[in-house]
């Protein structure tokens, strides 16, 4: 099984960070296990975390409108989850439940800040992979768009 350093330079969030950079954010990780079949967190809690998947395979769904819920996508090991709130500071848009036990790097938002406060070498490469990978989505949902409004036209 790979260190928690190792799966961590792997993440886009942490992917120009080097040797000592890396330290300092396993330093302020902590890991913990999740029951299979455990809910990690709830659609609307309060969030102070993200993770990282060490070990393990989890859902995530959210809720429709109409109350159904919708399966998102599924994760397991080298993927990262609930890193949003640590920008926006808004509750979680999702349910994360495990469909194993599953082991996560847990990081709290407040250690994060304080360990980026401490480096501006730190804060750049963090914002910038952060700037670079919403640019990548904002670009792909351009054409998921693009390409709905096309199919739209043929069949209308």
């Amino acid at each position: 099984m790979e260190s928690n350093e190792q799966i961590l330079k792997k993440i886009y969030l942490f992917s120009h960070f080097d040797e000592a950079e890396i330290a300092k954010i396993s330093e302020i990780s902590t890991q913990i296990s999740i029951p299979h079949n455990d809910t990690v967190f709830q659609e609307g809690n309060d969030a102070s975390s993200f993770y990282v998947v060490k070990y393990g395979t989890l859902k995530i769904t959210a809720n429709t409108q109409g109350g159904d819920d919708i399966n998102i996508t599924t994760i397991s090991v080298g993927d990262h989850f609930g890193e949003l709130p640590f920008f926006d500071h808004e509750k979680r848009a999702a349910t994360v439940e495990s469909l194993e036990k599953s082991d996560l790097i847990e990081i709290k938002y407040k250690d994060l800040e304080k360990v980026l406060e401490t480096s501006p070498s730190m804060q750049v490469k963090f914002y910038r992979s952060i700037a670079f990978n919403l640019i990548k989505r904002v670009r792909m949902l351009t054409q998921d768009l693009t390409y709905a409004r096309e199919i739209k036209k043929r069949f209308t």
